[in-house]
């Protein structure tokens, strides 16, 4: 990832955070599906310099901020973000496009989506058909399930489905790593992929 674009949320007594990140999320995804691939894969990368997980008395944030990479400048200028973001101008400081300096990466990192784990009805009911379970067999292999620890640390941004009309999360899922790797450069159209490092600075 050699080219990046900071756009940094600023929040009002009108426009609060949570909806804030609700819009800029989805005015990035309409971009992104605007130059997608005909695989559905886009050359942009989301990362969120500011993440951080639940702890202790602190709740789960994705940031104030979304720094967005390309391998390319020009896949960033295809993307025109600033175009997508003019409704939103108020309330967003979008800087230009800068190349990455290789002095100030101090690591690298991936992020992407988490989707919550299925009820437990559901999973019994695909182990019963996937592995020729009795009712019973399944039951017992969930006997004690409850959402993972880790699930409910994460942050997630408040998003509505404008295909089915219905509101969810994006939950978001930050994972270090130790080095770049070279790989295909393709991204969702959150601008998500866990098996690519992006600089971390």
């Amino acid at each position: 990832m050699n080219y990046y674009q900071d756009i940094t949320l600023l929040p009002s007594d009108d426009i609060g955070m949570h909806f804030l990140w609700s819009k800029v999320m989805m005015q990035l995804h309409l971009a992104l599906v605007e130059i997608q691939d005909a695989n559905q894969k886009a050359p942009v990368a989301s990362s969120f310099p500011n993440y951080r997980e639940a702890a202790e008395n602190k709740t789960a944030y994705v940031g104030n901020k979304i720094r967005l990479f390309a391998t390319n400048k020009t896949d960033l200028e295809r993307l025109n973000i600033q175009k997508w973001m003019n409704r939103l101008e108020d309330y967003l400081h979008i800087k230009s496009i800068s190349e990455v300096d290789p002095s100030k990466v101090q690591g690298y990192e991936s992020f992407s989506r988490q989707h919550k784990p299925g009820n437990v009805e559901y999973m019994i009911r695909r182990r019963m058909n996937g592995l020729d379970k009795s009712y019973e067999e399944a039951t017992e292999h969930f006997k004690g399930y409850k959402l993972s620890e880790d699930f409910k640390r994460l942050p997630f941004i408040q998003m509505k489905s404008l295909e089915k009309n219905r509101e969810f999360r994006l939950v978001v899922k930050r994972k270090t790593l130790e080095q770049a790797v070279e790989t295909d450069f393709v991204f969702n159209t959150y601008g998500l992929n866990k098996d690519v490092a992006l600089p971390k600075f």
